[in-house]
């Protein structure tokens, strides 16, 4: 019986070098996301390089990189089509359903009222709001940007490491800055420092406990990662951002309400 990559990585963990156990651990979070994206796009989101992910497919047993991730992906695949067999349609839509209403559940054990009031305050407050997003969380960041508009406040989405890597010198503490990141983007390690350093506020929206920046942040808040879930495959973690977004988006308007009603 062949080792599935999992395995493989889980064997050899104990023998990694750092850098390697950062490749494993991202893997092993979001495998699909491994699969689905470019080696170039995973260095960038593990912060490490395309010759350490190839170093680190030798040392799990591979020819190299591309063999690694074909074998993900096929095992990936095989591992849906086991846990789909004999399931009638009915019953794979209620699963669905089922699974992501559970998971929308748990957003209010990861922020409840008064953080989301908290939250809402910080926007409501700023001069300026850019919002961090890459890959597919720059749809997110693009939905609270554009929700944000709604309700009369104006905001920045930014998903370009130039424009990044320039706004720590460029705003203050009146600013904001509000990260969405699903696990550990070592992209955004040095910039959320550096907004620290100039007393910048930073709201981290992800769903990695833990992140290396997470001190550095003002507001960190965890939400449920239901790519996570085994039971059923490529489920869509921006369907918890959008959820998470309206519910800001809600104690933003009361907030606004409150202090024109004040005036």
């Amino acid at each position: 019986m062949s080792i599935n990559p999992f395995d493989r990585i889980q064997s050899c963990y104990e023998d990694m070098t750092p850098t390697d156990r950062e490749i494993a651990v991202y893997i092993l979070n979001s495998p699909r996301e491994a699969a689905r994206l470019s080696i170039t796009e995973v260095a960038r989101q593990t912060g490490s390089s395309k010759s350490a992910l190839v170093r680190f497919a030798n040392r799990i047993g591979y020819s190299g990189y591309a063999e690694f991730k074909f074998d993900l992906s096929r095992f990936l695949v095989s591992r849906n089509a086991s846990a789909n067999d004999g399931v009638e349609t009915g019953d794979a839509i209620r699963n669905i359903t089922e699974t992501y209403s559970r998971y929308i559940l748990q957003i209010q054990e990861a922020c409840n009222g008064q953080d989301l009031s908290r939250l809402a305050s910080m926007i409501i407050q700023a001069n300026r709001i850019k919002i961090f997003g890459y890959d597919r969380t720059f749809n997110s960041a693009m939905q609270l940007r554009q929700r944000l508009a709604k309700i009369g406040i104006d905001a920045e989405a930014v998903s370009d490491i130039a424009i990044m890597s320039d706004l720590p010198d460029i705003l203050n503490e009146k600013d904001l800055v509000i990260v969405f990141t699903i696990s550990n983007n070592g992209a955004y390690n040095d910039y959320v420092t550096r907004f620290a350093d100039r007393n910048v506020p930073v709201i981290v929206l992800t769903m990695t406990p833990n992140l290396p920046y997470q001190k550095f942040a003002r507001e960190y808040i965890v939400l449920p990662r239901i790519s996570r879930d085994s039971n059923i495959s490529f489920l869509d973690d921006q369907a918890i951002y959008m959820v998470f977004i309206e519910l800001l988006m809600d104690a933003a308007a009361a907030r606004l309400q409150k202090q024109n009603r004040d005036q």
